[in-house]
């Protein structure tokens, strides 16, 4: 097992897990980019096509607080990370020969599945390597996100034009390992264990944080996960949609360090109001927008502020965790956070069938308003 090293051995820590989070995130937007294809192939409306990314994030959601605390408990975070990734490949064989709804449903579920064992280990990891400074080392680690999400949509579109959709998928098996060989090469098992007890260090503050995150997330993901949609309606081709998508991932490879970096400054209480009121005036600015370089500039601006988001709920949570209970705690707050959006892509693919993409992305926007308003009632440092 691993003990705390020295500054180039954390150094190394960090870029190898930053390399992960990027492969991991890259797979958690997959499915957006897909969605076009997934419904002219299988005829779906909306709100089918919303049940797909649902399922995949419902099963990572529910299975994250325990797969950290069993982690924790067994010392067997690496091993999880090595399954994860492995799961990843498997997952996109599967939805590579899916040849009816039913069977991308299986798929998608077995991409949350794979996707329920990354950020309660990554969280453990950097709690346990960089003592000071976490929201700094947890921002650095963030621009895995931000690279991960630039890549989907652009690898996807891409690959998708050129090859179809079932062969681009196949190909998508092969970053999975990649990551599994990196894990097995680069980190080795903290040595640090979790206290007993799967609810003991779930506090009323961590719920509360769990339920404002669950809602930040829900304003993105449902304004991201059908953002390639949105320029496919308006006439782009997929190729061109992803490109339009993934420039809004782009921004959060500035925003996750600065909001991980702002809230060891001014706290972690402050930087999510901030986040979450950018995101909804932003979303509201995006919808007025008719020409083309206010509607990349806007998005840009709601994926800058959505990414300043992610470091410090993930910090904030392991602050709040007790017991050592780091996995478990992430796990609460990210994976049950994840729960509650994964209902935005669904409920906003209804609303898109109904009454169409302004009125479901204005609604994304009141989410985040309310989000806002919650988070004042959070402690402004965690104890």
């Amino acid at each position: 097992m691993a003990e705390p090293t020295s500054n180039g051995g954390r150094a190394r820590v960090l870029a190898s897990l930053t390399a992960l989070h990027t492969i991991n995130d890259f797979y958690g937007l997959l499915l957006a980019p897909l969605l076009p294809a997934l419904r002219a192939a299988f005829q779906l409306s909306y709100g089918q096509a919303g049940v797909i990314p649902f399922v995949s994030t419902g099963v990572s959601a529910l299975l994250q607080p325990t797969l950290g605390y069993w982690a924790d408990r067994h010392f067997l975070r690496r091993r999880l990370l090595v399954a994860g990734f492995v799961g990843y490949a498997v997952a996109a064989a599967w939805l590579s020969t899916a040849g009816s709804y039913s069977a991308l449903l299986l798929a998608a579920a077995l991409l949350g599945l794979a996707a329920s064992a990354y950020h309660p280990q990554s969280a453990t990891y950097l709690v346990y390597y960089f003592r000071e400074r976490r929201g700094f080392a947890q921002g650095i680690h963030g621009l895995g996100n931000g690279l991960g999400f630039f890549l989907a949509p652009l690898v996807v579109g891409v690959l998708i034009d050129a090859v179809g959709w079932h062969v681009a998928v196949r190909l998508l098996a092969v970053p999975g390992l990649l990551a599994a060989a990196i894990v097995l090469a680069t980190l080795r098992e903290p040595a640090i264990q979790g206290g007993r007890g799967l609810l003991a260090g779930v506090t009323r503050p961590l719920v509360l944080l769990t339920v404002i995150n669950g809602l930040s997330l829900s304003a993105q993901t449902g304004f991201q996960v059908w953002l390639p949609s949105y320029y496919a309606a308006q006439g782009y081709s997929l190729a061109q949609s992803g490109l339009l998508t993934a420039l809004m991932s782009l921004a959060g490879l500035l925003a996750q360090p600065s909001g991980g970096a702002l809230s060891d400054r001014l706290g972690r209480r402050g930087v999510v109001t901030l986040s979450l009121v950018g995101v909804s005036v932003f979303l509201a600015l995006f919808l007025t927008s008719q020409a083309l370089p206010l509607m990349i500039l806007f998005s840009l601006l709601v994926g800058f502020c959505s990414s300043l988001m992610p470091p410090v709920a993930m910090v904030y949570a392991s602050e709040l965790a007790a017991g050592q209970r780091t996995g478990v705690a992430v796990g609460v707050v990210w994976g049950l956070g994840t729960l509650i959006s994964a209902f935005s892509p669904l409920v906003s693919g209804q609303a898109i069938d109904a009454f169409g993409f302004v009125a479901a992305y204005s609604g994304l926007a009141v989410v985040a308003l309310g989000a806002a308003a919650l988070s004042r009632t959070l402690p402004r440092a965690a104890s």
